[in-house]
C-alpha cells in the first residue's frame, strides 16, 4: 500500500500473528541531512521493534554507509534501539555484496541481517550460516537481493511458528513480499513512493532456470 511506513507501524504496535522485515531507506534516498536521517532511522527502528508481537520477529536488512570518509553503522543504530527497548538479538548474519577480498570505494562489501524477538529463541540444534555468499538476484538497483530476502523469511518460518503474516515497511518493488508469498505467508507492504507501491502489488520473482540434464 502507498503510505508512510513509520506512521503506519506507530498506529499498530504489537501486530498479532505477524513478523516485520524492514530495510530502512538510505540518507541519499530521503534527500535530507545526515542528522535528520539519523533521527528518522532511529524512529523507524523503534517503530519496527514495537510493531512485532512478543512471539514474532523484527528483522532488519541493512547496508552501512560511508559519508565524508566516516562509516555510519546502520547495524549499530538498530542494536542501540533494541538495547533501549530491551528486545534481545536472535542472530546477526553477514551477506557478501562482493567476493571477500574485493576492493570497494564508498560502500561496504557486505550487508547485515539482524533478527530480534522478545520470546523466540534461535535453537542451537538447528544452526544456519552466519555468512551468506551473495545477495542473490537483484530485481532493481536498491533491492536487498533474493538470497537475503529468503534468509529473512526462512528465519521467520523457523523461529516464529505463530507468524502467518509478514509486514514489510519500505517495501520498494516488493522483493520480500514476493518471497513471503512464495513461502506461504500473507504479506503487507508499505511504500512511500506511489509508483513503487503500485509495482509491488503485482511484482513476482523470476522463476529459477531449470537445471541442465546430466549426460
Amino acid at each position: 500500500m502507498h503510505g508512510d511506513a513509520v506512521a503506519w507501524l506507530a498506529e499498530r504496535p504489537d501486530l498479532q500473528d505477524s513478523s516485520v522485515i524492514a530495510t530502512m531507506p538510505d540518507v541519499s534516498e530521503l534527500g535530507v541531512s545526515l542528522e535528520r536521517w539519523r533521527e528518522f532511522f532511529l524512529g523507524a527502528a523503534r517503530a519496527v521493534l514495537l510493531a512485532a508481537p512478543p512471539d514474532g520477529l523484527a528483522v532488519f536488512i541493512q547496508t552501512d554507509n560511508k559519508i565524508e570518509g566516516r562509516w555510519v553503522s546502520k547495524a549499530g543504530l538498530v542494536l542501540r534501539v533494541a538495547d533501549e527497548l530491551d528486545v534481545p538479538l536472535l542472530f546477526h548474519k553477514i551477506v557478501c555484496r562482493r567476493p571477500p577480498g574485493s576492493l570497494i570505494h564508498g560502500r561496504p562489501g557486505y550487508s547485515h541481517i539482524l533478527a530480534f524477538s522478545r520470546r523466540a529463541r534461535d535453537d542451537a540444534d538447528h544452526p544456519t550460516p552466519d555468512v551468506l555468499p551473495d545477495l542473490g538476484a537483484m530485481p532493481w538497483s536498491h533491492s536487498i537481493g533474493t538470497r537475503a530476502a529468503e534468509a529473512a523469511v526462512t528465519a521467520v518460518r523457523r523461529l516464529s511458528p505463530a507468524t502467518t503474516r509478514i509486514v514489510v515497511p519500505f517495501c520498494g518493488l516488493g522483493t520480500i513480499l514476493a518471497v513471503a508469498n512464495a513461502r506461504g505467508f500473507d504479506a503487507v507492504g508499505i511504500e512511500r513512493n506511489r509508483k513503487r507501491a503500485e509495482a509491488a502489488r503485482t511484482f513476482e520473482l523470476e522463476p529459477e532456470p531449470a537445471a541442465k540434464p546430466s549426460i
